[in-house]
């Protein structure tokens, strides 16, 4: 007879590893800078705003991308994601884009790598970004979709990586 595992036990092994991968993912890349928030018990309100302030910006001219990166369960109900992203890059001015993502293909398999429940996918964003020495750049990201709260998303972040 099979052993039945406790669903809590399951979801702690599924986010360690995840972190894990996360973690020794990054270990070659010194050049990226990432910032997360963890959405409180999976339930993201659309009048909560994800701040994100980058401060440490190399000002030697190298060009960088900038990704999105989601964390989410299997509870989240869509195939894709709206999201309403701001930023500040070279200027005081907040620039604002509505951007839709893939999470999952036509059939229902969900994009990115997955543990278990948990699933982390790189949304990619900016190409090509140059930053201003000294500056302090600024995104915040809410989401844009009709349920709320939307649940299912886990945690979001931002990732800079040098090109």
């Amino acid at each position: 007879m099979g052993k039945i595992l406790h669903p809590m036990r399951n979801s702690f092994l599924s986010l360690l590893i995840i972190f894990l991968i996360v973690l020794l993912a990054g270990c070659g890349q010194q050049n990226d800078i990432f910032r997360y928030h963890h959405i409180p018990n999976g339930r993201w309100s659309s009048d909560q705003t994800l701040v994100f302030i980058f401060d440490s910006i190399s000002d030697k001219g190298d060009a960088y991308r900038v990704d999105i990166e989601l964390s989410f369960s299997d509870f989240y109900p869509y195939r894709n994601l709206y999201l309403t992203v701001g930023r500040n890059l070279n200027d005081s001015v907040m620039r604002l884009d509505t951007l839709q993502f893939a999470l999952a293909e036509a059939n229902g398999k969900w994009l990115g790598s997955s543990a278990g429940r948990l699933h982390q996918i790189t949304l990619p964003y900016l190409q090509h970004v140059r930053f201003d020495s000294g500056k302090t750049v600024r995104f915040t990201i809410q989401q844009a979709m009709t349920d709320n709260p939307l649940k299912g998303i886990e945690k979001v972040g931002i990732r800079i990586s040098g090109e």
